[in-house]
């Protein structure tokens, strides 16, 4: 089997990228990425998402709502980020229709929040999240979780609903739950670019089962170097990193973060794949 690098967990529709965005695309897959999981956020990134996959293999589209996008009628006029109002119902029917018509990888990024907004925020949030979780179920996709400040709940919610097919992006929680979800549950966990600077991230890849390791971007966000923009192609850098403390040959990491990959995301990518 080929093996080749992955990012499952990306912004390349992010506005930072407006200028370059497809040269930032043909450089990871110059460099051997074979799969760019791009995350919706809203109605326009999920759609820009699906066209540009449409046009580039390598682009596996997932579609969500962003926690905070979630709850846009609700939130707070002097909220400090931008955020479009839009029917937050009818979009989870166009992501469910999605699924169903195949055109998607995998429902996310979704889940909670508990950093930006407070608790009276949270029985909507759920609600949308469990609504995109059964999108998932449904379709047999994975969901691909935001949990900032609310890991055990999003855990306890997964769980409740009978989720299998799970990777939570950028987890901020404690290593040992980590731990604790992967064994018991088969949930993935995907370490961003910075893992270098971050003993969380560094303690994950050092002990986390390693078959469900994968790896991310979050990119233009939580590059290797602090302040600078980050972009698919640094994925090589933690599967480097990730032979170096396991003391594996960078191949053999190489190969075990793809089949992961691939044992979560399914036969969609084999069809799709270089």
């Amino acid at each position: 089997m080929n093996s080749f690098y992955c990012d499952v967990h990306t912004h390349v529709t992010h506005e930072r990228f407006r200028d370059d965005q497809k040269q930032v695309i043909a450089r990871a897959i110059d460099l051997g990425l074979g799969a760019i999981v791009t995350n919706g956020l809203n109605p326009a990134s999920n759609r820009e998402i699906l066209e540009l996959s449409a046009s580039i293999p390598q682009i596996k589209p997932a579609l969500g709502i962003y926690p905070t996008d979630a709850i846009n009628q609700i939130l707070p006029e002097d909220y400090p980020y931008r955020i479009d109002h839009f029917d937050v119902d009818a979009e989870i029917a166009f992501i469910r229709q999605c699924a169903a018509q195949k055109k998607i990888i995998a429902v996310g990024e979704c889940g909670l929040d508990g950093y930006l907004v407070g608790p009276e925020t949270f029985p909507l949030q759920e609600k949308v999240f469990e609504a995109l979780i059964g999108i998932a179920i449904e379709h047999d996709l994975p969901v691909i979780v935001h949990s900032r400040k609310r890991e055990v709940r999003c855990a306890e919610i997964l769980a409740s609903l009978g989720a299998k097919k799970v990777d939570f992006h950028c987890f901020g929680g404690k290593s040992k739950h980590a731990q604790k979800w992967a064994e018991e549950h088969g949930w993935y966990f995907s370490i961003p670019a910075n893992a270098r600077v971050s003993e969380s991230f560094k303690k994950m890849l050092s002990s986390l089962p390693p078959d469900f390791i994968l790896t991310e971007t979050d990119a233009p966000y939580m590059g290797p170097v602090r302040g600078e923009r980050n972009e698919p192609a640094n994925v090589i850098g933690t599967v480097a990193y990730l032979a170096e403390l396991r003391g594996w040959h960078e191949e053999d990491a190489k190969k075990t973060v793809w089949s992961n990959y691939l044992k979560l995301f399914g036969e969609f990518n084999n069809s799709k794949s270089t």
